[in-house]
């Protein structure tokens, strides 16, 4: 695999090729400062993957990335500062397959970074272009963010008793299958709880820009707080979310990574606590991503009485996550993302007629 680097900071310059270098199935490293000097690069030479800033000076990131899709349809990787947060969550949406933190001087926190991309790397050779494309398209033609979208409204209990459960798993390709499956599902009298694997601050405008661009009240999830339904609660990066009985009450544990498990935010954790809360009231969907992540806990779902739904191949961006959980559990429900909040809307349904 041949891999462009296009970033102006000579530090991450050093950290990103030194990293790719180690990566396992990385044959070639080339890094360059400016996006003017990436694009020729990308006319002249062939390329398997692009990791990009968006901070460049010049031709910023965001025009960088447009050209790619455009004219040399790649899986690139952004490595965004902090402060760019949103920016970030928009080139995803725009046909960037992942997005990183920039690398940190601390040992630890650079290890973890290093294992980060050559995961992604990884992730790379197994995705799907076409679903990629198809998806930011899909994010192009849809209905802008902002005052033309309804503005989120509580929705009434249609059934008696606890409101049932919904937990959503999803990694690369994650976000704009999440604003799809939210944009085609109405928002719903039910607890919902998503694990997005994603870094540290861009969870908090994931649930911003899915709040701004679907009818759903998006939030991240914040640990010892009500577990309201009616609202998509999102892990926060760098930690994982599980749903407690405490009495009468559902509350949030929101606790900080640690060296198990791998996935961070866990789909496993937040479904199994899922699992114990809502018994057979719950429905598990496991979106486009790389591993496994979601099928122990597709299991324990299966295992109460759940019902769980995986995405197709033929929409996943990469299908090792829905992979997984179908194989952990046979009788799990496969669809292409276009018809899953249908499938979904129609299992809520049924759970919440179900005892509670």
């Amino acid at each position: 695999m041949r891999v462009l680097v296009v970033e102006d900071s000579a530090y991450q310059r050093l950290r990103i090729v030194e990293a790719l270098r180690a990566a396992a199935g990385v044959t070639e490293v080339e890094a360059v400062g400016t996006g003017e000097e990436g694009i020729r690069r990308l006319l002249t030479h062939g390329y398997d993957l692009v990791t990009l800033d968006l901070g460049l000076p010049g031709m910023d990131g965001h025009a960088v990335l447009r050209w790619i899709m455009a004219n040399r349809p790649l899986p690139v990787v952004v490595i965004s500062a902090d402060r760019e947060e949103r920016s970030a969550l928009m080139a995803l949406e725009a046909g960037a397959l992942d997005v990183l933190a920039k690398a940190g001087a601390q040992p630890e926190s650079l290890a973890r970074w290093k294992k980060a991309l050559a995961d992604v790397v990884e992730g790379a050779r197994l995705l799907s272009m076409e679903s990629l494309l198809r998806r930011s398209a899909g994010r192009a033609s849809g209905p802008p963010s902002g005052g033309a979208i309804p503005a989120p409204t509580r929705v009434p209990a249609l059934f008696p008793g606890s409101p049932p459960g919904l937990v959503v798993a999803a990694s690369t390709g994650g976000p704009p299958a999440l604003r799809e499956l939210f944009l085609s599902l109405p928002p719903q009298h039910a607890v919902v709880g998503v694990a997005q694997h994603m870094p540290a601050p861009f969870t908090r405008s994931l649930a911003q820009r899915l709040a701004s661009g679907t009818s759903w009240d998006v939030r991240e999830a914040v640990g010892g707080a009500e577990a309201t339904p009616g609202v998509v609660w999102i892990a926060p990066g760098g930690g994982h979310l599980e749903f407690v009985r405490n009495g009468d009450r559902l509350v949030m544990n929101v606790e900080p990574q640690g060296p198990p498990p791998r996935w961070c935010p866990s789909a496993d954790l937040l479904f199994a606590s899922a699992a114990s809360a809502f018994g057979q009231r719950l429905v598990g969907v496991v979106l486009t991503g790389m591993g496994d992540d979601g099928a122990e806990g597709s299991r324990a779902i299966a295992a109460a009485g759940g019902a769980v739904l995986c995405e197709s191949r033929e929409t996943a961006v990469i299908p090792g996550m829905p992979d997984a959980a179908a194989r952990a559990v046979p009788g799990a429900r496969r669809a292409p993302l276009q018809r899953l909040g249908l499938e979904i809307e129609r299992r809520l349904s049924d759970a919440g007629r179900s005892p509670g």
